[in-house]
This record gives structure tokens, C-alpha cells and sequence, in this order.
């Protein structure tokens, strides 16, 4: 493993807790025939107790899964007209 394989890791795994953080369930599917990954957030059972607007299930594409995850919370934070999730 390389260190940017390594850095692409630590990064998803920071994104994913940052959104199990928010009370979102996230699913991740990758396609490596096309080189592709596919990711779905939807709110959780412990989302809509935490009060305010819950945003709806958003979807991403993208080359990688972080890459996926990412415009996915784009998203996401787009539909809520707030950040929901900040990631750097």
C-alpha cells in the first residue's frame, strides 16, 4: 500500500465517521468493471431525533469511493442549506 493509498483510507474513514457522527447511513458501492463507485446517504433512525430539518437520501458518483463520498455530501449539505457534515 502506498502512501496515497494510504492518505485516500484515512480520509474516507474520517468522512464516514464524520456522517455515523450526524446520525446518517451511508452505502458505499464500488464498480471496479467501469472504475467507478456509487455512494448513498439517507438519514438515519437517530437523525430525525436530534430536531431541526432532516435532508433527504442524496446520492454521488464518482472515479473513487472518497471522491463518490464526497460529492455526495455536497450535496447533502446543499439540500439542507446548511453543513450537515464539514469536511475540509
Amino acid at each position: 500500500m502506498t502512501y496515497a493509498d494510504e492518505r485516500m483510507a484515512a480520509e474516507t474513514g474520517r468522512a464516514l465517521l464524520m456522517l455515523y457522527r450526524a446520525g446518517m447511513q451511508v452505502r458505499l458501492a464500488p464498480d471496479a468493471l467501469r472504475g467507478k463507485a456509487q455512494v448513498r446517504i439517507a438519514p438515519g433512525p437517530s437523525a430525525k431525533k436530534r430536531g431541526g430539518a432532516v435532508p433527504g437520501a442524496v446520492m454521488g458518483t464518482g472515479d473513487s469511493p472518497l471522491q463518490a463520498l464526497y460529492q455526495a455530501v455536497e450535496r447533502l449539505n446543499e439540500k439542507a442549506g446548511a453543513i450537515v457534515v464539514e469536511l475540509d
